[in-house]
């Protein structure tokens, strides 16, 4: 009976793995079909700034000021949340009551669990009306989709370095001690021996901003231009697929260059997920020694 139950389950985990990589290829094969239309007819196009895709004569279809709208509030909302995030698991881990470490865990759990358009609709009604009383000529701007995206992504953070320092032999740390090690070395040891777990947080974590749609499409701006500050109103990738895609005539090229945008989107998550994994291996065979 233990045989036949452990077959069973084996096999059902193996269905449901198979099941899910055959779901994963068809949904790129999908995307990168519908996309190539795009590629094919506009070409090096696709990287031009200019996006004017319902022109009658001559419409554009450049992500290029998107892409790097992308990439910049990606890159500048991750380095604050690995900052803040990082010095808040040290000091719940190292510093903090067991009732202080309880009630701090407690609070980042439920806030996790706060849905994207929620936290847009605090974006849209309480930042940018506090954006305005300051003097911003827009409520919606760069800095507003910065804030909401750290509120979304600060608890994951937080959660998964302060689980990776919990990780830490306690010996290890007892062994620094007896030999003299201050607070700051001890503090560096664990660092070292959860650097996998802090690596993988802090890559998932940008996936999670470069990603998401609903924050960037609600407090962003949407407007194509490339971010000269943090008041100016921006619009990524996600939030342009977001808005446009349920508009745009299917089969058209405009329907085509959207495709070809989730497609760019997917494959840099996909990517971006492979090397975490290999940077995390490579970091646990170089504890190990």
């Amino acid at each position: 009976m233990k045989k036949t139950i452990s077959f069973l389950f084996v096999l059902l985990t193996s269905l449901a793995a198979v099941a899910v990589a055959a779901a994963l290829f068809a949904i790129v094969f999908f995307i990168f079909s519908e996309s190539i239309r795009a590629i094919r007819e506009v070409g090096f196009g696709l990287f031009s700034p200019n996006w004017y895709p319902v022109w009658e004569t001559e419409p554009e279809f450049g992500i290029g000021t998107m892409l790097l709208n992308s990439l910049i509030l990606a890159v500048w909302t991750s380095v604050w949340v690995w900052i803040l995030g990082l010095g808040v698991a040290i000091y719940l881990h190292r510093y903090a009551s067991n009732r202080e470490r309880e009630l701090m865990l407690r609070i980042l759990e439920y806030a996790s669990g706060i849905p994207s358009v929620v936290l847009g609709l605090f974006g849209v009604l309480i930042l940018g009306n506090l954006f305005l009383r300051l003097g911003a000529w827009s409520a919606q701007n760069f800095l507003n989709a910065s804030i909401v995206l750290s509120i979304l992504t600060l608890p994951f953070m937080v959660s998964l370095t302060f689980q990776s320092l919990e990780k830490v032999p306690r010996q290890l740390v007892e062994g620094a001690i007896s030999l003299g090690a201050k607070d700051f070395a001890v503090i560096q040891v664990e660092l070292k021996h959860a650097a996998p777990g802090i690596v993988n947080a802090m890559l998932s974590v940008f996936n999670r901003i470069f990603g998401e749609t609903m924050i960037v499409l609600m407090v962003a701006g949407g407007a194509n231009m490339l971010v000269g500050s943090f008041l100016d109103p921006v619009r990524p990738l996600t939030a342009t697929l977001g808005s446009e895609i349920g508009e745009v005539a299917a089969g058209s090229l405009h329907y085509s260059v959207l495709f070809f945008i989730a497609f760019l989107v997917l494959s840099g998550c996909l990517i971006l997920n492979v090397l975490t994994n290999r940077i995390t291996r490579r970091l646990e065979r170089w504890i190990k020694g």
